[in-house]
């Protein structure tokens, strides 16, 4: 069985970019937005998304691949004849992103060069763990039981030197090879016309994934060069101002101001010196240090005029893409409020929804009221355990 382990993540009441992929030229794919570049030390594979059979999966991994979530994972379980498993940022299978996803099973045969979700018990398990079928002679325990969201169009020969794991330990691999780099083939190719210091926040396609982004799942090294997905990179510029901001605020140190920094150089450092690092813990660490003079504006909204007025007519439909950044803003306010006292304690993703229902339905109350004063008083009734 494909086995993923739930995560234990802490509950609320009211929670490897190397930067150095395998430069191999390859044709542009037909469909570069639903294609993935997988750079392995031997190759690149080319992997052809199934969004007609499994489109919140692909939703979902190209979110993930365009915040550098996968680049430096090992290949933690692989078994000869069979599959080869990767997407465990712990290495050690038990673990994921902390989002598990609906099963969306179909009838596509499980073949060689299949690219499918693992799962725990459940069929509604899957996280972010992947596996790359080796082989056509398992379909017995794979066909309508794993959803396939992809499969292999060129590089299997790389797939097939990848280090195999002991089979009396369920494939467990020592020393296990790492995938290098995990890129959305449109990314890849425009990567070059793209500035990671570009914050513009434009588009619905950066609105929508403004609801999705969380820093804990980002990684410094796509901040740091950015992957052509530059709104990625703006959302986690946006995310760690919210998330210092809060921190800041809890300790009676915020400090904004028209000269401030967007993006503290201490972050900045952090993460080109740790580009392996997700966000949130870079994010921690730095705020362990003296609090930042914060830019009283960023790319999205200013945090330092915005009141519950401003985010109400926005979330109404005057501007609901604002209203999508500012809440991305606060959830990592609040995360950061948090932190000052429970270093390293995460708020669930699932929680998210919750708190910004809390923040919105008082901004409602409270027009006049700072959006960053409120989304303060909303941090102080969470209690972390």
């Amino acid at each position: 069985m494909i086995a993923q382990s739930a995560l234990r993540y802490l509950v609320i009441s009211v929670f490897l970019a190397v930067g150095f992929g395998v430069a191999i030229a390859a044709d542009r794919p037909p469909d570069p937005d639903n294609t993935l570049y997988l750079d392995l030390d031997d190759g690149r594979v080319v992997i052809r998304m199934r969004p007609d059979i499994a489109p919140k999966h692909v939703a979902r991994i190209k979110h993930l691949v365009r915040g550098g979530y996968y680049d430096g994972m090992v290949f933690h379980r692989v078994i000869a004849g069979f599959m080869a498993q990767t997407g465990d940022p712990t290495g050690t299978g038990k673990s994921g992103s902390g989002r598990n996803l609906d099963a969306e099973f179909s009838r596509v045969p499980q073949v060689r060069g299949t690219v499918s979700m693992a799962r725990g018990g459940g069929k509604n398990t899957a996280d972010s763990q992947f596996f790359i079928v080796l082989a056509d002679t398992n379909r017995s325990s794979l066909d309508g039981k794993y959803t396939a969201w992809g499969e292999v169009e060129s590089g299997m020969e790389f797939v097939d030197k990848i280090k195999k794991g002991n089979e009396s330990r369920n494939g467990s691999v020592t020393d296990p090879d790492k995938l290098i780099r995990l890129q959305v083939a449109s990314d890849a190719d425009r990567g070059a016309e793209t500035s990671a210091g570009n914050d513009t926040l434009e588009g619905e396609e950066a609105a929508a994934t403004a609801r999705e982004f969380s820093g804990v799942e980002f990684r410094c090294g796509a901040l740091r060069e950015g992957s052509g997905a530059a709104h990625q990179s703006a959302l986690a510029r946006l995310w760690a101002h919210g998330y210092l901001a809060g921190h800041a605020k809890a300790g009676k140190a915020l400090t904004l101001s028209e000269d401030g920094a967007a993006l503290p150089n201490a972050l900045r450092d952090a993460c080109a010196a740790k580009p392996e690092s997700f966000l949130f813990n870079i994010a921690g660490e730095t705020m362990s240090k003296s609090p930042p003079v914060l830019s009283s504006s960023t790319a999205a909204f200013a945090p330092g005029a915005y009141t519950c007025g401003d985010y109400a007519a926005a979330r109404a439909g005057a501007d609901t893409a604002q209203a999508n950044f500012a809440d991305l803003w606060a959830f990592a306010f609040i995360q950061g409020f948090k932190n000052a006292a429970q270093p390293g304690m995460e708020i669930p993703f699932s929680s998210r929804a919750q708190l910004i229902g809390a923040l919105s339905g008082n901004c409602a109350k409270n027009p006049d009221i700072k959006y960053l004063d409120l989304a303060a008083l909303v941090a102080e009734k969470v209690k972390l355990k």
